[in-house]
């Protein structure tokens, strides 16, 4: 990420932040390696009217995981946006991770995270961690789109009011990453050709495409690159399945 990253000033402190703290998870899972991606796609860049876009992003893969994605997007001065997914390998009964928050105008206008579930039921451990979790009542939450069915009961999802609350939605992210990490621990694995894991392959599927229905992301990706490549990039990098 030097090509972005080597002008920090740019960034949010937030956004910063949670970089550092999410790659210091990725860091810690066992066998964790870099995923091999075209160059092109790792560090993109685009300009329309004098606005700049730059995208970059990183892949890896772990025990437990068979994608790890994070992303970091700059348009000019007035939108930042940090975008990443846990992928499990549907063999193991993990949830997804993912997070995203996105900056407006130096202010966070939106900011989720989430374990979402990858069948009918959630597994019980996962549960348990959840309702463990002493979550923060936060001022401004925010309305899931009409397709967050997706996403679990402990969805947190807010427009953060002040520096008190960013850091409590950092610490949050951390959290959420912490009990994957243990669920890793003592994780079912079944046989590929299992049903649970067929199963659970289904519902990535499921989320993967309803997440392609934020029109927000495919309306920005349109207007630098066009509908194409904006497709192209959605289905094969953003929520490939």
């Amino acid at each position: 990420m030097k090509s972005i990253f080597s002008a920090q000033s740019k960034f949010h402190p937030i956004l910063l932040d949670a970089i550092e703290l999410i790659k210091s998870r990725i860091n810690s899972l066992p066998d964790v390696e870099s995923l091999d991606f075209d160059p092109k796609l790792c560090e993109i860049y685009g300009k329309l009217d004098n606005e700049d876009l730059f995208i970059v992003n990183e892949f890896f893969q772990a025990k437990g995981f068979r994608k790890i994605h994070l992303e970091v997007a700059q348009l000019g001065k007035s939108l930042q946006i940090l975008h990443c997914v846990f992928f499990p390998n549907p063999c193991f009964e993990l949830p997804i991770f993912g997070v995203d928050l996105v900056i407006s105008s130096n202010k966070i206008s939106a900011a989720i995270v989430d374990l979402s579930p990858v069948g009918e039921q959630m597994d019980h451990l996962l549960i348990t961690q959840m309702e463990s979790l002493e979550v923060p009542k936060f001022k401004e939450p925010r309305i899931l789109p009409d397709w967050g069915y997706i996403f679990s009961p402990y969805v947190c999802f807010i427009r953060p009011v002040d520096l008190c609350e960013q850091k409590s939605f950092l610490k949050l992210i951390d959290e959420y990453l912490l009990v994957l990490q243990v669920l890793l621990i003592s994780v079912k694995i079944d046989e590929y050709n299992s049903l649970d894991t067929i199963n659970r392959f289904k519902y990535q599927k499921l989320y993967c495409s309803n997440q392609k229905r934020n029109d927000k992301t495919r309306s920005i990706l349109t207007r630098f690159f066009g509908s194409s490549w904006a497709d192209e990039y959605i289905n094969k990098i953003l929520f490939e399945c």
